[in-house]
């Protein structure tokens, strides 16, 4: 049954993914969407500008593995973390829905992500994302974000 799903929604994925990245965004989702791919570059690349230059200082995340939104300080604190135990080895971005209205954006999207853990173990991982980013003087910030994983993680 999960095997049917995964070959109806991966498909509908990369139908839509096609449909935004064939000039279908206006200038104001191209803006927003391309702060969102920087994020991951920078984020996979361990420049040390994610979350910093990105998030927002009031902003909270929350997804299946935490019991509770975090905020900023955390998501900075994890990340580190991370790129101390983890490598992303790969990933690619299907961006749904990108919908500016005024200083707010909100971006839906899926990722697939392989990474490896420090011990050498590669995971492969679907995830649903929408985040939630604000217009300040210093550009788009997440002020929002939330994940699910889509699928099993085996």
């Amino acid at each position: 049954m999960k095997l049917i799903k995964l070959m109806v929604l991966v498909p509908m994925m990369m139908a839509f993914s096609l449909a935004l990245a064939n000039d279908h965004m206006s200038d104001d989702q191209m803006e927003v969407w391309d702060v969102v791919a920087a994020s991951w570059e920078d984020e996979t690349n361990e420049t040390g500008a994610w979350p910093g230059e990105y998030v927002h200082e009031d902003a909270h995340s929350w997804s299946a593995q935490w019991p509770v939104p975090r905020d900023a300080t955390s998501m900075a604190a994890w990340s580190r973390f991370n790129e101390d135990n983890n490598q992303t080895l790969n990933y690619e971005l299907f961006p749904l829905q990108v919908t500016v209205a005024g200083d707010t954006a909100v971006v839906y999207y899926f990722s697939v992500q392989v990474t490896e853990s420090g011990d050498g173990e590669r995971e492969r991982s679907t995830t649903g994302l929408v985040e939630t980013l604000m217009q300040t003087d210093a550009g788009w910030k997440f002020v929002g974000l939330s994940s699910f994983t889509q699928g099993d993680s085996d």
